[in-house]
Parts: structure tokens; C-alpha cells; sequence
């Protein structure tokens, strides 16, 4: 079987976040599954390049960032003004290079079955005209609209052009996945038959025996920007309250700023996960607002047999029976941590991580893919 697999950025560019890590291990599992694998980027630099034993295109013309471009945010803007498209789509759709993608996506998809992973790969994949065999569902964009689109954006109507969008889109692949249970279970109220695909896992050796906490993300995305102030916050007060003195270990870009609170180690952008996993021996994920799609950094964190406390959103949204530490609000999260340090309770992470090997999501992904 041959597989046009279409991502958001390069395979390589692991500072980008939770979907490439999620397409690295997808495109693994394909490659060894099935073979001929090649992988369509919808941004990145022009021409091609092999990573992970396949062979990865981009036209090269399409931003992969724009958030800190003024021009090309009031470019976007006023496209959108004469576009029904929301601003997701726009992002990519307003440059001149969108048209030299969808025309390397349409050449490279022909006698293939195509795969697209989150949102901008199947907006692609529509503006190329080619058949999606399967789409994952990184997020419910809409979800994330609602709860985290800037007031500029929410006046030019993203908040409805975006759920029109979303579900219009999701109409087109024969096979509808999400990463989280918890999107499938909404996209299902939509009337789309999405099912929970399981993340396959690459564990790793860790070894580590801090008793430091850690969070690992980019801090200028809101949702992690608002976990670290809950750890910090009002989770650190708890903890002080029963006479705990927490070590924390903060990474990622923009954790920075976090440097001299006390207890606080802050690394900033490191080159390799391990740099942080191994100097932790507990992640906290204090995220208790809704949420949609994963949270990338517990089953990260688990492929380093690390454990992780997190609400129960984010539990149910990986696997509801999976071995996490799971605390509602700060109070509890507090509670869980202390009772962790006095070694009360501990999770094998390691054997849940292990037996996620990608068998499931094969065995899931072949039926659609025929």
C-alpha cells in the first residue's frame, strides 16, 4: 500500500510542538506497517528531504508562523473580510504559495491513499481536490476558538466561521479520527462517525529519581501559559500550606521567565526532551478549564516512565483507565503531589507505555485505509 501522509510542519521541527510529535510517531508506524510512506508538509522550506526512512515535500511558499508578523496578520485580516473562511484557514489560504502546495499535494497523492493529520492538512487536501482516506483529528478547533481566539478575531466572526468550516470539512474523509476520546465522543454529536485512535509510543530508558516536578511546553500558547501560572500559582500556595518545599523544573521556550521564583529551575528551549525528563520525577499538567484534543506531555512523559498528575479532562481524554495521578483543581493537585512525595502512591507508567506499541492503531487504521 502506498501512503500520502499530509503534516502541518517538517517532521523535523520538534520545536514546533505537540502535532509534530504526534506525526513523528504516526509516520513511524506507517512506514514500518505498510512501506511506502511519503509525507506531504503544508509549510516549510521548498524541495525535499528524508527523515525517519521517508521522504518528506513542501512547496515551500506558505508561512509556517505568522503570529509575530504584523503585515501578514493585517494581510490576513483584510483577506477576510472578503473570504467567508475563518482565520484558520486563511493563515495559510491568503498567501500566493497556497496554490503551489495544493499542487504538490494533488501531484504526490495521485494512486495513493492519503492521511491527513490536523486541521491545516485536510484544508489543504480540500483546496487540492484529492480524496482523504483518513483525517486525524488532533483538536476540536472550534473548541479552542471559543475558549482562546483574541477579540480582534472574535469581532471578524471567528467563533462561527470556524465551526462551519470544521464541520464542512470533516464531511469529506471516509475516516474520521481523534486523538482524544473526548473529541470523538463530540464529533460524534455532530453526526461525524470519529473514532478514538490510539497514540502508539516510543518508550524510552530514563532511570531518573528526582523528586522535582516538572512542566515542559511552550509558554506563550494560552493553555500552558495559564497551567504554569496554576503551578506556580495556586498550586504552589497549597503545597506550601501543607508544609511542602516544591522543586520545579520548567522547559521550553519562553519558561524563561519563570527563572528566579522560588524553587524554580527554568531551562528554556532544550535540544532534546531527555535534557528535562531526566531531571524530574513527576509532571504536573494543572489545565482545569475544558479542553480539547491531548495533552502531549503526559504520554511524552510516560514513554520516560515519568508519571503525571492531571485533571480528569485530560485522563479521559487519553485513556480513562490509564495510570495517571488525576486532581480536579489546585487543592487536590496539591494533595496528590504531597502524597507522591512521601511515596503513599506511585503509577507503572511504564507498562501502560509498553504495551501501547502501535498494534491498536494499525489494526485501526487498516479497515480505512482498505
Amino acid at each position: 500500500m502506498s501512503i500520502c501522509f499530509v503534516t502541518t510542519y517538517p517532521l523535523d521541527r520538534h520545536e514546533l510542538g505537540g502535532s509534530g510529535w504526534v506525526d513523528r510517531r504516526l509516520v513511524s508506524l506507517l512506514h514500518k506497517t505498510f512501506g511506502d510512506v511519503e509525507v506531504v508538509s503544508v509549510t516549510g522550506p521548498v524541495g525535499s528531504f528524508t527523515e525517519l526512512g521517508v521522504t518528506t515535500r513542501s512547496a515551500g511558499s506558505v508561512p509556517l508562523e505568522i503570529r509575530g508578523d504584523k503585515a501578514k496578520l493585517l494581510r490576513v485580516a483584510a483577506s477576510m473580510l472578503v473570504s467567508p473562511q475563518p482565520y484558520l484557514a486563511r493563515k495559510f489560504t491568503a498567501f500566493p504559495g497556497w496554490g503551489k502546495a495544493a499542487a504538490l499535494l494533488r501531484q504526490r497523492a495521485a494512486d495513493r491513499k492519503v492521511i491527513t493529520s490536523g486541521w491545516p492538512g485536510l484544508v489543504l487536501a480540500e483546496a487540492a481536490g484529492t480524496e482523504v482516506h483518513v483525517h486525524v483529528a488532533h483538536n476540536v478547533e472550534s473548541t479552542i476558538a471559543v475558549e482562546h481566539s483574541p477579540g480582534p478575531l472574535k469581532l471578524l466572526g471567528e467563533t462561527w466561521r470556524l465551526p462551519r468550516a470544521e464541520h464542512r470539512l470533516l464531511g469529506i474523509p471516509g475516516q474520521v479520527f481523534a486523538l482524544s476520546h473526548s473529541d470523538a465522543a463530540t464529533l460524534r454529536g455532530w453526526g461525524i462517525q470519529a473514532q478514538p485512535l490510539p497514540m502508539p509510543l516510543q518508550p524510552k530508558q530514563n532511570g531518573s529519581s528526582s523528586r522535582a516536578m516538572g512542566f515542559i511546553g511552550k509558554a506563550s500558547w494560552p493553555p500552558n501559559e495559564r497551567a504554569l501560572e496554576a503551578l506556580l500559582g495556586p498550586v504552589h500556595q497549597e503545597l506550601v500550606a501543607l508544609g511542602v518545599t516544591p522543586e520545579y523544573v520548567l522547559a521550553g521556550s519562553g519558561t524563561e521567565r519563570y527563572a528566579g521564583r522560588h524553587g524554580v529551575t527554568a531551562l528554556g528551549r532544550v535540544s532534546e526532551e531527555s535534557e528535562f525528563y531526566h531531571r524530574v520525577g513527576l509532571v504536573v499538567v494543572p489545565r482545569f478549564r475544558a479542553s480539547t484534543g491531548i495533552s502531549v506531555k503526559m504520554l511524552e512523559a510516560a514513554e520516560y516512565g515519568v508519571a503525571s498528575v492531571v485533571p480528569p479532562q485530560l485522563a479521559d481524554a487519553v485513556d480513562p483507565n490509564g495510570p495517571w495521578l488525576v486532581a480536579a483543581d489546585p487543592a487536590s493537585t496539591a494533595q496528590v503531589v504531597r502524597l507522591w512525595l512521601d511515596g503513599k502512591i506511585e503509577k507503572d507508567v511504564s507498562a501502560w507505555a509498553n504495551a501501547r506499541d502501535g498494534e491498536r492503531t494499525a489494526a485501526a487504521l487498516r479497515p480505512a485505509l482498505g
